[in-house]
């Protein structure tokens, strides 16, 4: 079982702050948390305040960091099958996946290499990157919103599907 991750972050710096996760499997299984105590306003670049700080939700998706990894960890454990994370970026997204699992709180059922979303493994990168695209069409209902975690991710999983999957 694929399941599709984006992260959203403070900044595009060498030492990111994490602010949000999405993650969406091949059946539609969604898990969304956005973290409380890892960033501030003032530590994110103006992008990510123009762009993904409107979009957070708040509310009951708000929990500290060490509440992630248990939660998380539960709703990969759900799966009753083997799954391996999706990212279409190995430098921003993959690296998060790691910190959030050490070694001691990694599940079971989960591969420790991920699918890469890229041009290299994909049947037909033209088609993945054109609907990853139409998915944000803002005439679709509900349009996905770029930016937001399970967004980008429920995208990479429509481009994913449409563009016949991996070689």
């Amino acid at each position: 079982m694929l399941i599709f991750l984006d992260t959203e972050f403070n900044d595009l710096v060498q030492s990111p702050l994490l602010i949000s996760i999405g993650l969406v499997s091949e059946n539609e299984r969604t898990f969304y948390a956005e973290l409380s105590d890892t960033y501030s306003p003032k530590e994110c670049g103006d992008f990510t305040l123009e762009h993904v700080l409107p979009l957070l939700e708040g509310g009951g998706v708000l929990i500290p960091w060490h509440e992630l990894a248990p939660k998380l960890k539960e709703w990969i454990a759900s799966f009753s099958e083997p799954v391996q994370i999706a990212v279409d970026s190995l430098a921003w997204d993959w690296p998060w996946v790691l910190r959030i699992f050490n070694d001691a709180a990694w599940p079971a059922n989960l591969d420790k290499q991920p699918a890469l979303l890229t041009m290299n493994y994909l049947v037909n990168w033209d088609v993945f990157e054109g609907e990853v695209e139409a998915a944000f069409d803002a005439s679709k209902v509900p349009p996905l919103r770029r930016h937001h975690a399970l967004d980008d991710a429920k995208a990479n999983l429509i481009g994913f599907q449409c563009s016949g999957g991996f070689e």
